[in-house]
């Protein structure tokens, strides 16, 4: 299922900022491919990003659950996506939450430059709180689309992301192994204290 909302807010000049958030495995790289790949065809400049940390499929490209790909530039910080958006009509940022609330700054700095903008990332972590930056940037959004996947239990709607296997470390990155999209009634968040985040 697709929530999307279309905020009319643009100003002459401004780039556009989508966001597409929800719970893993519902399908948010995938749009993410597809609006980048409906930009190149238009004729527009494209450069993906994804964050250093994700390399669980390939360290050179956006990928999903089910092998698709598109080329990205791995990084390690919001500021480090500024230069590669030089001369490039539309960003796709790709697991966004990794980057952490200071990609809202770096993000309407693109904006103001004219560049349009796709985030996709989980809005909530396996505490079950709101993970930044999504929610932040889905308040600023030109649209802000919401995607669901089936409850893994239940079949309801899912906004969760259930971690299913212990966690070593401090290390979250995951996959099918590691999580089953969980409704509100399904979910069982991980044992407090969840972490605290800025902003």
């Amino acid at each position: 299922m697709i929530t999307s909302t279309t905020l009319h807010h643009e100003h002459a000049g401004r780039g556009k900022l989508t966001v597409i958030r929800g719970c893993m495995f519902a399908g948010k790289t995938a749009m993410l491919i597809e609006r980048l790949r409906a930009a190149e065809a238009a004729g527009r400049r494209v450069v993906a990003v994804k964050h250093a940390l994700d390399a669980r499929y390939a360290s050179d490209c956006l990928a999903t659950h089910d092998s698709r790909r598109f080329p990205a530039r791995a990084v390690d910080a919001p500021e480090a996506l500024v230069p590669l958006a030089d001369g490039v009509d539309v960003v796709g940022v790709d697991e966004a939450q990794f980057f952490g609330v200071g990609l809202v700054e770096v993000v309407e700095r693109l904006r103001r430059c004219g560049c349009d903008v796709v985030v996709a990332g989980i809005d909530h972590d396996a505490w079950g709180q709101d993970f930044p930056p999504l929610p932040l940037l889905a308040r600023v959004a030109d649209e802000d689309v919401v995607r669901t996947v089936p409850c893994t239990r239940c079949g309801r709607p899912a906004r969760f992301s259930e971690r299913v296997t212990p966690v070593v470390g401090e290390d979250l990155v995951g996959g099918p192994g590691d999580y089953r999209p969980r409704c509100a009634a399904c979910f069982q968040p991980l044992p407090a204290p969840g972490p605290t985040y800025e902003g």
